[in-house]
């Protein structure tokens, strides 16, 4: 299947990067530092102590709580990794842009999709490098991605500027262990702009695919691969 947003062609060209182990470098002035509570930048296969208790049941008691009314500090729970930038004064924020994914490519257990996120505020703001991400499963559970750097948008992983309305890119891969039909799977991921932000909340479907078709198969240990933002 071939979405929208992802031409055919691109799926070579991923399959081809993804081989060869791109990176992105973040000018040292310019990188997060590191604390005791922050994410790494990366994030490996998870160990028996990383799984929440029960991560393998369905829950008994209440429903766990809506994505859409998760807190701030329990969407941050939900990372994996951190934004490799550092916050700054012209950098969007949660409150400035909505996130998506647009666009669907599959092959050969891999799937490929744009992370999209548009200023919709009434200022101009600035996304750049690798951002931080996580996500949530269906049944409440924070999902153990192993997280690693994807291929960059044309080439490109500078700064950018974002007017209001404008939109950058950041290509999206997840392959592995996905999700199958009893599995739980990811309903929330979420997105750090950058290091030390609250996350911004991303539905875990392809927009513009109907309804049932468009659901992302990422699940527990799913790899996940992601590039820098690019216009």
């Amino acid at each position: 299947m071939t979405g929208r947003g992802v031409p055919i062609v691109l799926t070579a060209a991923l399959l081809a990067l993804s081989a060869c182990g791109t990176g992105e470098s973040v000018e040292p002035a310019r990188q997060a530092t590191l604390s005791p509570t922050q994410p790494p930048l990366t994030a490996g296969t998870p160990s028996e102590s990383e799984l929440s208790p029960g991560w393998d049941e369905t829950p008994d008691g209440p429903a766990p709580t809506p994505d859409a009314d998760l807190s701030d500090a329990a969407l941050t729970a939900l990372l994996r990794t951190r934004g490799s930038v550092a916050d700054g004064d012209e950098s969007c924020g949660p409150g400035d842009v909505t996130a998506r994914l647009s666009g669907v490519d599959v092959a050969l257990g891999h799937r490929y999709s744009s992370l999209v996120v548009t200023n919709t505020s009434s200022r101009a703001c600035v996304v750049e490098g690798v951002p931080g991400v996580g996500a949530r499963g269906d049944l409440g559970h924070r999902l153990t991605l192993t997280v690693e750097r994807g291929a960059a948008v044309s080439g490109s992983s500078g700064p950018v500027r974002l007017a209001p309305g404008g939109e950058a890119r950041a290509l999206v891969e997840w392959t592995g262990d996905l999700a199958g039909h009893d599995a739980e799977r990811a309903s929330l991921l979420v997105v750090q702009l950058a290091s030390g932000q609250v996350p911004v909340r991303v539905p875990a479907r392809i927009t513009g695919v109907p309804a049932g078709e468009g659901d992302v198969d990422v699940g527990m240990f799913t790899t996940l691969r992601v590039g820098p933002f690019g216009g």
